[in-house]
């Protein structure tokens, strides 16, 4: 029987036991984290603290400098957390239940009985806190937060929090290696099943089955078979009816999710002879992944990656359909940071992973992408697939 990598369950703890330290360090009482399933990023720190991905309801979760680590969520889902996660206390808070619906068995507490047992059980006050995932909070919720706490006492530690997660262990090098691996496999299928009269809905159930079935627990990003001018002309497209003619651009967007973490690869492909400016943007495309590739090493200001990136887009005179930074880590975010651009001054650091995805959009031919996932060693990037950018014709 095949092993399937995973996290175990002891770095979960250990990720805790981080967090207790960083607020120790910085005289905080507690860490908040709010979680829920919004695609891409919602469950980002529910499944990074606790291996727990929300669904239906979302959840915050409580770590406090000295003592027990709890999940508040809604009626539906405390014994679904105590069933998928490494959470052992979860407490259902009337914050996060429907109020046109009754729950009779549930016992149902409000954020501010939690907060008041937590200081009587400490014996302590817990008046400063750092909260991560702000920007998603639902504005009751922080208005029940600040009459707790008070505004003055909260405190964004999501820059802190992004770092420490930026360098992979090797069990999460592990895992997203393997979700790679199952993009890779998606890419493919979905390569094989391009032909003239295919609709890109059928393209891209033949790469989702294929993902689903090496273990892909879903997508970090819906999948994008986009073909033509007008589907691929936009940065993101859904995949729909429309049926692949001779000629079309067809581009393919892959990005399994597997044991929370992520695989991401782009590839455009070419139903029959390319136009010669479809084949110019394609060549400069390859180019400046390789110029970034050779670039990311440790110890590289990340401005010094984007830059090389960039010179070979301009030279080629495409720097005005680049739409957006092309280098960005991968983890329990598809799209997370370090985000290399022009601005970014940190160093890249051994042990991070980055995937490297060249955009090429708003063109009179549409758009394009080329994006390949690699791991940073202390020789230099190391591919995570197999597959390298090309120029593929059908």
């Amino acid at each position: 029987m095949q092993q399937y990598p995973v996290i175990p369950k002891e770095e979960f703890i250990d990720r805790q036991q981080k967090v207790k330290a960083f607020l120790k360090e910085n005289a905080l009482d507690l860490f908040i984290a709010y979680a829920d399933d919004k695609a891409v990023y919602g469950p980002a720190y529910a499944r990074w603290l606790f291996n727990y991905a929300p669904h239906f309801e979302p959840c915050c979760i409580l770590i406090p400098a000295e003592g027990e680590a709890v999940i508040l969520t809604g009626p539906e889902s405390d014994q679904f957390i105590y069933a998928t996660s490494h959470c052992r206390n979860v407490k259902v808070i009337n914050e996060f239940s429907h109020p046109g619906e009754e729950y009779l068995f549930a016992q149902v507490t409000t954020l501010e009985s939690v907060i008041g047992q937590m200081r009587k059980e400490l014996d302590r006050d817990i008046s400063k806190v750092g909260i991560v995932g702000l920007e998603m909070i639902p504005h009751l919720l922080y208005e029940a937060m600040g009459a707790i706490f008070g505004p003055g006492n909260m405190v964004d530690i999501e820059y802190q929090m992004l770092k420490l997660r930026a360098i992979k262990s090797e069990n999460e090098i592990r895992v997203i290696e393997y979700a790679y691996f199952i993009a890779e496999k998606g890419l493919q299928a979905a390569i094989r099943s391009i032909a003239e009269g295919k609709s890109e809905r059928e393209i891209a159930a033949e790469a989702e089955y294929t993902m689903r079935r090496l273990g892909s627990e879903g997508m970090g990003i819906d999948t994008i078979v986009a073909s033509g001018v007008h589907n691929t002309y936009p940065v993101l497209a859904r995949t729909t009816h429309r049926k692949i003619g001779q000629g079309d651009l067809v581009l393919l967007t892959i990005a399994p999710r597997y044991e929370g973490y992520h695989g991401a690869l782009g590839m455009p492909v070419i139903l029959g002879k390319p136009d010669k400016a479809v084949e110019e943007a394609m060549t400069a495309a390859i180019e400046a992944q390789h110029a970034a590739k050779d670039a990311l090493r440790p110890g590289t200001p990340g401005h010094v990656v984007d830059r090389a990136a960039r010179q070979v887009l301009e030279k080629a005179g495409l720097q005005s359909h680049v739409q957006y930074s092309a280098i960005h880590s991968v983890g329990v975010i598809e799209f997370e940071a370090p985000i290399l651009t022009s601005a970014y001054r940190d160093e890249v650091q051994e042990n991070m992973v980055f995937s490297i995805d060249i955009p090429l959009f708003s063109a009179p031919w549409g758009g394009l992408r080329f994006e390949n996932g690699f791991h940073v060693t202390k020789d230099g990037a190391r591919p995570l697939q197999t597959v390298q950018p090309e120029i593929i014709c059908l």
